[in-house]
């Protein structure tokens, strides 16, 4: 039960701690809640330190309840198993080992040999759920990869005579996915077609980095996605337009350069790793779709079906076969089939 309301403090952190893991923590004494936090945003005070501040003098002889394995090395705030062994607590139940190679087992090394019962593993599948983008970036350095498509019941992904082939129920549930991200991508193609935002309207808690493939840097300068309010990035060649280069970094913008037209999604994956984006909702457009899909390099697939039959437009290649075996989830008029690739 305590871990449970651990993981829902977690949960609280979600888009906002960068390359940090969402992590939740409570202090427990006589059976009571004495002390609780999560960590907020990268930079600021781990879960453990906020719960233990909570807590106060209760925290002395108390079992504080974490989902990730409190961490043992200086970053940007200082290690969170000294702070628990000034607190004097008896004992701390962790959810699972932080795959951290600068951690990974040596915080709870560290609590046994200054005298601190431990307990690990506790509610292990949900706890790796949540973190599990996390465990991806920090062992590979590469973003955990979310690949979102809409399509009409014939699989068309164009051709549309409204704006949105989805419901308001799917597209609100797509603006919770992007709340829940470092980045969103799209390609130009995208861009120059639907101009969108890629932001979250709809939910209101946190907006990605906005993130476009574009090679010959066609991106006009009054284009939504280069309205201020988070990050951009443009990936594009490096002897693209030195002028409008110079307009872009005006606005703010940041740039990933290729060399050369031909590219590599997974160098360019990589590389994105390397600017502190630790997972990337690809959301268009269809040559976008086709790589990402063909070259197997995502972790997760949401599809969303709408109930329209389209006719004319591209469809996308997906293997009927896998959705054959998913039971698809009803997301207001939609269905919506998710997939988790098994690597």
């Amino acid at each position: 039960m305590f871990m449970q309301y651990a993981l829902s403090l977690a949960k609280e952190g979600w888009g906002k701690t960068g390359v940090n893991p969402l992590v939740g923590a409570v202090v427990v004494k006589d059976n009571k809640i004495v002390g609780q936090g999560f960590h907020r945003k990268i930079g600021e005070a781990h879960a453990e330190v906020c719960a233990l501040i909570n807590a106060g003098n209760k925290a002395a002889d108390a079992t504080l309840y974490v989902n990730l394995e409190p961490c043992c090395c200086v970053g940007r705030t200082p290690p969170c198993v000294e702070a628990i062994c000034k607190a004097m607590l008896k004992r701390v139940v962790v959810g699972m080992i932080d795959p951290n190679p600068a951690v990974n087992g040596k915080g709870i090394e560290f609590l046994k040999q200054h005298n601190i019962d431990i307990t690990i593993n506790v509610l292990a599948e949900q706890v790796h759920q949540l973190n599990k983008w996390y465990e991806k970036y920090i062992t590979k350095k590469i973003p955990y990869i979310i690949v979102k498509i809409a399509a009409s019941g014939d699989r068309k992904i164009s051709g549309f005579q409204e704006k949105y082939i989805t419901s308001e129920s799917a597209r609100r549930f797509v603006h919770s996915l992007r709340s829940q991200v470092s980045g969103v991508l799209v390609g130009i193609n995208t861009v120059l077609e639907d101009n969108p935002y890629l932001t979250d309207r709809l939910v209101g808690r946190n907006n990605p980095t906005r993130i476009v493939i574009d090679p010959h840097l066609r991106i006009p300068l009054e284009s939504n996605f280069l309205k201020p309010g988070s990050r951009r990035i443009i990936i594009t060649q490096r002897n693209s337009d030195s002028k409008k280069i110079e307009q872009l970094n005006a606005l703010g913008v940041e740039f990933l350069f290729l060399e050369g037209t031909y590219y590599l999604l997974s160098v360019l994956m990589r590389r994105l790793g390397t600017l502190n984006i630790a997972s990337v909702l690809v959301e268009g457009g269809g040559k976008i779709f086709t790589q990402f899909l063909s070259e197997k390099l995502y972790d997760e697939l949401y599809l969303f079906i709408a109930p329209k039959i389209i006719g004319n437009g591209n469809e996308i290649d997906v293997d009927k076969n896998l959705l054959n075996t998913i039971k698809p989830e009803k997301i207001g008029e939609d269905l919506l089939y998710h997939v988790y690739r098994h690597n």
